[in-house]
């Protein structure tokens, strides 16, 4: 009996280490950064303006593994994150999750070619291929703030992802969605959008004065 009560004690501490130790792909900072407060709060930005911040955004984002897809920690993100993006006083069409401190590839896309305009979650987004019809539009960055610049982009182009619930898709997008989806795809890639101007950061202009 009491070699059972002690299997039954050490199979009791395996299975709390083991709990305490699922990290759902994530670092224990990033736990932490993602569980500080309720799904609905918002996530502070990271910048450019900050050396550590800009360091982060620089870096290329993990893959998410698709078992991790719907697990409580990823939708407490999924929630936390689109909370940040619709904040009034950030005000984004698109967010990726480096902008907020976690390095994974994921990211928030305002669809615009939608009925209804919904934002929606994408993981491990991938462009496949850029279309020959390229404009030149006026971008800004919530982590590049009072600033913005002129990027020209595909006005299509195909992608491939892991949708909300870890299906694999791929799709062509169009117009200013496609945009939109450029620019969050390059910064789970470590790339700023005045890295595709000449004279970069140095080329933008105080956004009061366009």
């Amino acid at each position: 009996m009491k070699r059972i009560f002690n299997l039954f004690f050490v199979f009791s501490i395996a299975l709390l280490f083991f709990s305490a130790c699922k990290t759902d792909g994530f670092s224990k900072s990033e736990l932490s950064l993602i569980q500080s407060e309720s799904s609905n709060a918002i996530l502070p930005l990271f910048t450019i303006n900050v050396k550590s911040d800009s360091i982060l955004l620089r870096n290329e984002a993990r893959s998410i593994k698709k078992k991790y897809i719907g697990s409580e920690t990823l939708e407490h993100l999924r929630k936390r994150m689109y909370a940040t993006v619709i904040d009034s006083l950030n005000g984004g069409v698109g967010i990726a999750a480096p902008q907020i401190g976690i390095g994974v590839k994921m990211i928030y896309v305002q669809r615009f070619d939608k009925k209804g305009e919904p934002f929606e979650v994408y993981y491990n987004a991938k462009i496949e291929e850029y279309g020959d019809s390229i404009n030149s539009g006026r971008e800004g960055c919530l982590s590049v703030p009072n600033y913005q610049g002129y990027v020209s982009r595909s006005q299509d182009i195909a992608i491939s992802y892991l949708d909300s619930v870890g299906h694999f898709n791929r799709e062509k997008i169009n117009d200013f969605t496609a945009v939109i989806f450029q620019h969050e795809i390059d910064h789970i890639q470590g790339v700023l959008y005045y890295d595709h101007i000449v004279n970069g950061y140095e080329a933008l202009t105080y956004k009061n004065e366009f």
